[in-house]
């Protein structure tokens, strides 16, 4: 049945053991795993490795090396510093005495070059965008991680960052699937693994590198925006009590923002909202 297909790697490991047996296929990789693995390198990279080789070794081949850090098992998983990266081998065994799980077998190492922080406040804003709608912790607990973190690396003092603690506290554990644990313990490994580029961001400092985007990401198929009018525009409200995750209030009662970014999942509450305007102030655009 099409829905037992889950994980095409596992079925082609399966068919290379039938074909094979048992006693060759365990003859490469670890006695305790058996076999190779698959990993995805940087975003680009696809290379196929005899579990227990040395992650470092395989960067080496992909031409590149651990940078600032190793992301590994993607955007759920877990940072390695560069000494550990290092020291760690292709296992889960290995990468859970660091703390890290191997999932999907993305591995990400962070180049010099780039921001930190900036990098993690990215990804976790996209990963606040990919919510399911299902749930409080990720409809609301996730985007409000992301204002946070993005509240840290403009310099938004300690009081932000013990905000980010307190935010990573209220979804943990709470959603109904593991979508926000993951991106949770995402954001807490990086806090970790990053400290002082963190707490000099939330302090004004800063690391005077700019955000690359070293960390992939797919590009927004449906960059729909709803806009304001503002030559209309009264203050009346009504879009926020309709669409109170894409609009914001100012200080005087006014969007806070002219174009904002509208998720597929929100397009009927957006048009709920554009025809509800009394000023008629209200647009969708491409």
């Amino acid at each position: 049945m099409p829905t037992l297909l889950s994980n095409t790697e596992t079925f082609a490991q399966l068919g290379i053991a039938a074909r094979l047996g048992a006693p060759e296929y365990r003859s490469t990789g670890l006695p305790a795993e058996p076999g190779t693995v698959l990993l995805t390198v940087a975003g680009s990279t696809v290379v196929e490795t005899p579990t227990g080789a040395s992650l470092a070794y395989v960067l080496e081949l992909c031409g590149t090396d651990p940078g600032q850090g190793v992301l590994v098992g993607g955007y759920h998983g877990r940072w390695l510093d560069p000494m550990s990266a290092r020291s760690a081998l292709v296992s889960r065994q290995s990468l859970a005495a660091f703390g890290a799980v191997l999932g999907a077998g993305a591995v990400l190492p962070l180049p010099e070059d780039t921001c930190p922080a900036g990098e993690v406040a990215r990804v976790t804003r996209w990963m606040a965008k990919e919510s399911a709608g299902q749930c409080g912790p990720c409809v609301r607990g996730l985007p409000a991680l992301a204002d946070v973190l993005d509240d840290v690396v403009r310099g938004g003092g300690g009081a932000a960052l013990e905000t980010v603690e307190a935010r990573l506290t209220a979804v943990r554990g709470r959603g109904a699937c593991s979508h926000p644990d993951g991106t949770s313990h995402f954001v807490a490994s990086a806090l970790a693994a990053f400290p002082d580029e963190f707490h000099d961001h939330a302090l004004g400092g800063g690391c005077g590198r700019r955000v690359l985007g070293a960390l992939p990401l797919p590009r927004d198929e449906s960059p729909e925006r709803l806009v304001v009018d503002w030559t209309l525009c009264k203050g009346h409200g009504l879009c926020v009590d309709i669409l109170p995750d894409v609009v914001r209030l100012d200080a005087d009662g006014y969007p806070a923002k002219a174009s904002m970014p509208v998720p597929a999942r929100l397009r009927p509450k957006a048009l709920r909202a554009i025809r509800r305007c009394p000023a008629l102030a209200l647009r969708i655009q491409d």
